[in-house]
């Protein structure tokens, strides 16, 4: 059932803004949040005067790390792009909602109890088993395959192709029309640029899954079974010929919206096959059965986790034994000793920060924080590989526990130039730094719009504070806003 443009329209502003689409919102230390970003401020936004929307406005980036040690960019769009296209999906969710009722999507636009309307749940078992049961009967072969670098290759005229037609939307090109007011904001979130939208914000999703549920529905005309999670595709299918079929009308059907077939990933498999990864299945089956684990029981079932790690370098594999321990009952020692095992394991794959902070909750010794030094060290090796997530969480931790920040780390997150981070290391309340941080923020380019909306959150912050006046230039007027 799809969601009210209501619920969408809050969900777009206040809780699925900022990267924070996984299950367990840990994209973000959680300092972060848009939940003030109210409908109200919104309208506000976009019925005062604004820059030139034909230049469009730039967006703040925030790197994550996978587990593989590649980056990928996120990105916090400008408040009022974000704004202008947030509302824009809200006038006419009623043209859209055809996406909340695809079949083949598994993560489509749907109510959450925490107000987000997209979550990525890529790992609810029990989802997966039911789509697979489904549409696995009956057939001998699979596909998997997906999207080549989809989010970045969206291409905004395609937009209106997949929600009113081709020949119609050649046809029909004024900006009255509201398929190409939706293009238009889209484009604005983005330098104006017709190619990529941002990864991150679920108006990205939104208006992706609102070109992919056209292929989705050329691919059932055509009598294929499948499912999609995002730009990830698996169809089942009674012969081999019918699989390589598929994949030949998928590259088609994408082709359409100038979208490519990553042909690496493509594989042709037979059926049965697990619903789990491999290395999920072993990992579940190595589980420690005890009623209480002991440090020897806890890190041993770790080390099989690292050593899995090795084998699948892409896979989520320590995450998910870490959040596995955490929901067992341990000693005070395992919970010890799992620190200091996590801690070191971080400092090769920043995305197990986030679990960091219920461990450091469970071993506070008399509200004494005994791993700054750690956690420094962490930080630094981040800001050496310009890592976001990895200096974030650990700048948010030394905040949190009123850990001084050391000048030496303080000049790498500086060097660094990272936004969010170099707003973490002002938050720290330590008036060196605070300083340090707001002389850069001065001598940002004022005449550079789009170097100022690449720091964003960073101005809004030292604005709101009183320590920066309005470093936006009238593009009019050329005198100062605000």
């Amino acid at each position: 059932m799809s969601p009210g443009r209501d619920f969408v329209l809050e969900a777009l502003l206040r809780y699925n803004y900022f990267p924070n689409q996984k299950k367990h919102s840990d994209e973000l230390p959680p300092l972060f949040t848009s939940a003030s970003f109210s409908v109200q401020t919104a309208r506000a936004l976009v019925v005062a005067k604004q820059r030139n929307k034909k230049k469009g406005w730039d967006t703040a980036e925030y790197k994550i790390t996978r587990f593989n040690g590649v980056s990928r960019c996120l990105a916090i769009p400008h408040p009022l792009a974000h704004a202008h296209l947030s509302l824009c999906i809200y006038e006419h969710w009623d043209k859209l909602k055809y996406i909340a009722n695809n079949p083949a999507s598994m993560v489509c636009p749907r109510r959450h109890k925490d107000g987000r309307v997209i979550v990525m749940d890529y790992d609810n078992f029990l989802a997966k088993a039911t789509a697979s049961a489904q549409r696995a009967f009956g057939k001998r072969f699979t596909v998997h395959t997906d999207i080549s670098n989809c989010f970045p290759t969206i291409y905004s005229h395609a937009l209106p192709w997949a929600t009113v037609g081709f020949n119609y939307a050649k046809a029909h090109r004024g900006n009255a029309e509201w398929f190409n007011q939706l293009d238009e904001t889209l484009r604005g979130t983005k330098r104006n640029e017709t190619q990529g939208v941002a990864i991150g914000p679920a108006t990205s999703n939104i208006v992706t899954e609102a070109i992919l549920a056209r292929v989705d529905e050329a691919l059932r005309k055509l009598k294929f079974t499948h499912i999609r999670y995002v730009d990830d595709y698996t169809a089942y299918c009674e012969t081999e010929a019918e699989a390589q079929e598929f994949t030949r009308n998928l590259s088609f059907e994408l082709s359409k919206y100038k979208l490519l077939l990553s042909v690496n990933k493509t594989k042709i498999g037979t059926l049965p096959q697990p619903i789990s990864n491999e290395w999920i299945i072993e990992l579940a089956a190595s589980i420690p059965s005890s009623p209480r684990l002991n440090s020897y029981d806890a890190l041993r079932f770790l080390d099989h986790a690292v050593d899995l790690a090795k084998k699948e370098p892409e896979g989520s594999v320590l995450k998910y034994a870490i959040r596995t321990l955490l929901r067992k009952n341990l000693t005070v020692a395992a919970h010890r000793d799992l620190l200091h095992r996590a801690l070191e394991l971080s400092f090769h794959q920043p995305a197990l920060l986030p679990l960091l902070k219920e461990l450091f909750q469970r071993t506070l010794a008399l509200g004494k924080f005994y791993h700054s030094a750690t956690v420094h060290a962490l930080a630094e090796e981040n800001a050496r590989f310009h890592r976001s997530d990895g200096m974030c969480w650990s700048l948010y931790y030394l905040n949190l526990y009123a850990v001084p920040i050391q000048q030496r780390l303080a000049d790498n997150i500086l060097a660094s130039k990272d936004c969010l981070s170099l707003l973490l290391l002002y938050k720290s309340g330590q008036i060196t730094h605070r300083d340090k941080v707001v002389d850069f923020a001065k001598k940002l380019d004022q005449s550079d719009h789009y170097e100022l909306d690449q720091y964003w959150p960073l101005l809004y912050q030292l604005f709101l504070d009183g320590l920066i006046t309005n470093p936006y230039v009238d593009e009019d007027t050329k005198k100062w806003r605000g």
